[in-house]
């Protein structure tokens, strides 16, 4: 019987880049959401969620399980974050991790732990570290770059994988074989029982090695990077990669393969009952089996199919594509020559991808290819058309990012744009833009776009070379990759808001149930039906409208709570108040709202600052945006206060930095507030006289460059402010080490002047 969908286990908000199966009726998988979530069965196709583990502050991208013992009767799940810790769970208690491991300097991207409670934990930092008693007993320093995979083979004996394009083995702590192979980065290692271990990388390789470290077999079907493995005891291997699939091999050859309806298949793991699970970039988990009684009804299967149909495929998994050239539907009539043949056919303007099954005897598709090449055309982005739409490879395995680009922009003004639109570090900028330069040059000569991995800077497997936009990212330990020619570094003007999304429900629901119980003696707690709307509130913050709506009972809630609660008490309420406006059009369309607040918070840092990221929020929206250029003068003036600025509290003073930011952007395209202009120069200069946190100091200079950008009078009251002194003290005149993020965007201002 072939693999077919078992379940969907829907509840993580950002790609799942890790999953286990420690029984048949536990999964446990962890996401770039932040959270681990474990999922129990509930019947032979379904799973429930569990429980949501949230002690993570960055990605969480590696798990393992260590299996029950006279001390732990339920096991530990072990989890490894971008935060550079490792968490250790019991898995019937949320609350806080039973161990926290603290040694990496990097993100914790690999795991793997034995049945004694041992564990090995691979790292950006090029380190492997192995754990016994919560302690690190050894660490494994060798690997030239970053280590995505890591095993035991045997007792003491240690596998590790690295973007180094190698693999080593370890003994008691020191390198005894190192084996190459691979031509790109190496992404994982699974054990192969009978046989030794087996490996797979983005060469799209996977490769199978015998316990001593020599190759047995090479595994070749994948068109794109190769992120996971898996084994069973039958010897069966599975493969996930960036080409949508998971892959079955058995004796040499692909068995199966089974499509998903996203980018990236991140992960992949077997169930004791042989099983296996999946995790994707559409941060859904899913469950295959080829075991008739837990396969999906069908109604989901149909569903599953019409999702995979509907799901676009890029060209360069497929290669050259020229739609003149293909054949008509009408090929489908021929049978496929052999089992997973893949055929495209035009259909009008459209080109269909169509997958051969030779137990059904017919042709399935699976999916629509886009952006093909060679027809000279444009590329669609957001419903506009660009000269190019990159994808951009940024940090640990995060999923290409698409970054549109007109050859007649400066290459800077669209990294920047890439780079706040997906709230990435600004430290990437240079990255992004060189790779722009590149690869812009490069296709309009006609030349193959270069390609590359975040950690490597080496190629990327393509199937073909062609003229399409290729992959691209930066690396943080150098590259070989032929340096990118000089070019204007442009980072004004910033034309982005940048918004405060981020939030853990689950830790602010927890905190305003502790906060009502406590004040239900004072007579001002929420009623059971209070209460349940506010559950309701959750919940639709949980899954928020793309498109704003009117929820009117939410915002009287919070009102509610924000004018009764003590003030000590009301900060969770100004918290999910910035985060519904985002969603709801209520708390925009309310009179004088952020003045009230603001009056009522001035005393209050905590709830100061998260005023001033509602007032950023606000920015989001037209309609908000109108609300807040209406108040500027009244909400700036609390921002200006002297408690602000001599405040040790950073959150606050970089929300306050983001109002000013958020502002300037406004006032980009009212060239008639002359005189707001001036004034705020003159604020923001004095505070950049005082101000040293980097953070802080680099919203604050992207506002002033943005002012004296678009007010030529902003621009000659510079010189009556010393603005060009002020940021000379500020940032220009430190250490090289302490302006790495400030000095771009300093001098871009001093040039203006």
């Amino acid at each position: 019987m072939a693999w077919q969908l078992s379940a969907i286990l829907t509840g993580h908000k950002g790609d799942v880049k890790a999953v286990i199966a420690p029984t048949d009726d536990l999964i446990a998988s962890v996401s770039r959401d932040k959270s681990l979530i474990t999922w129990k069965r509930e019947s032979s196709n379904k799973f429930m969620q569990d429980k949501t583990f949230n002690g993570h502050t960055n990605y969480v991208n590696s798990v393992a399980f260590i299996g029950a013992s006279e001390a732990n009767p339920h096991g530990l799940i072990v989890t490894g974050g971008s935060d550079k810790l490792i968490n250790v769970w019991d898995p019937e208690d949320s609350s806080s991790p039973v161990y926290t491991l603290v040694g990496h300097t990097d993100n914790v991207c690999s795991l793997f732990a034995d049945t004694d409670g041992h564990i090995v934990s691979g790292s950006w930092d090029r380190t492997a570290k192995i754990w016994r008693n919560w302690q690190c007993v050894y660490t494994l320093e060798g690997h030239t770059q970053a280590i995505w995979g890591v095993l035991e083979l045997e007792h003491e004996v240690i596998v590790t994988a690295s973007a180094d394009k190698t693999i080593a083995m370890w003994k008691d702590g020191k390198k005894i074989k190192t084996i190459t192979g691979h031509e790109d980065c190496v992404r994982s290692l699974a054990l192969l029982p009978g046989v030794g271990f087996v490996s797979c990388g983005n060469d799209g390789a996977v490769i199978v090695w015998s316990n001593n470290g020599d190759p047995v077999q090479a595994l070749d079907g994948h068109t794109s990077f190769v992120y996971s493995l898996a084994t069973l005891p039958t010897g069966e291997i599975f493969s996930s990669g960036e080409d949508r699939t998971v892959r079955v091999w058995e004796n040499g050859k692909c068995k199966q393969t089974i499509i998903h309806p996203c980018v990236s298949v991140w992960c992949v793991a077997a169930l004791p009952n042989g099983d296996i699970v999946s995790g994707g970039s559409d941060g859904f988990v899913r469950v295959f089996t080829r075991t008739a009684e837990r396969v999906a009804d069908a109604d989901t299967l149909k569903a599953y199919d019409e999702e995979n149909a509907a799901t676009t495929i890029p060209s360069n998994q497929v290669g050259d594509i020229k739609k003149d050239d293909l054949p008509g539907s009408e090929a489908l009539g021929q049978p496929g020559k052999k089992d997973q043949e893949v055929k495209m056919v035009r259909v009008g303007n459209t080109v269909e991808a169509h997958m051969w099954s030779n137990a059904q005897q017919e042709w399935s598709k699976i999916g629509e290819v886009v952006d093909a090449v060679g027809q000279n055309r444009k590329q669609l982005y957001g419903g506009i058309e660009y000269d190019h739409v990159f994808d951009i490879d940024v940090g640990e395995g995060v999923p290409a990012l698409k970054l549109p680009f007109n050859v007649t922009e400066n290459p800077y003004t669209a990294a920047q744009e890439f780079l706040t639109r997906h709230d990435l570090p600004q430290v990437y900028l240079d990255q992004v833009a060189d790779f722009i330069t590149k690869n812009a040059r490069a296709v309009s000569q006609g030349a193959a776009a270069a390609t590359g991995d975040p950690l490597t800077g080496g190629s990327r497997y393509t199937p073909s070379q062609n003229t399409s936009s290729g992959l691209g990212s930066y690396n943080p330990w150098g590259s070989d990759a032929p340096k990118a020619q000089p070019t204007v570094k442009r980072l004004i003007p910033q034309l982005l808001n940048v918004p405060f999304k981020d939030a853990n429900l689950p830790a602010i629901q927890k905190k305003m149930l502790q906060l009502n119980t406590e004040l239900a003696p004072s007579g001002v707690a929420l009623d059971s039906a209070e209460s349940t709307q506010l559950d309701g509130l959750f919940k639709f913050l949980g899954t928020p409208p793309k498109q704003p709506v009117s929820q009117p009972q939410y915002l009287a809630l919070l009102l509610k709570i924000f004018n009764t609660w003590p003030e000590t008490s009301r900060f969770p309420a100004l918290d999910l108040l910035r985060l519904l406006a985002l969603y709801s059009k209520d708390p925009i369309e309310t009179p004088n709202l952020l003045k009230t607040l603001l009056t009522a918070s001035r005393t209050h840092e905590a709830s100061l600052m998260l005023v001033a990221r509602l007032v950023v929020n606000f920015c989001e929206t037209e309609k908000g945006r109108e609300v807040a250029i209406n108040e500027i003068s009244t909400i700036l003036e609390f921002m200006e206060d002297d408690a602000v600025w001599q405040s040790t509290n950073k959150n606050l003073k970089l929300a306050v930095a983001t109002v000013y930011m958020s502002y300037s952007t406004l006032l980009l395209k009212r060239h008639d507030d002359d005189a707001l202009a001036i004034q705020y120069v003159g604020v923001i200069t004095k505070i950049l006289e005082k101000e040293r946190d980097q953070q802080v100091q680099y919203r604050l200079l992207v506002a002033l460059g943005n002012l004296i950008f678009a007010h030529e009078s902003a621009k000659e009251s510079a010189a009556i402010f010393e603005v060009r002194r002020v940021v000379q003290a500020a940032v220009l005149s430190r250490p090289t080490s302490e302006k790495i993020t400030t000095t771009p965007v300093a001098n871009e201002i001093v040039n203006l002047l």
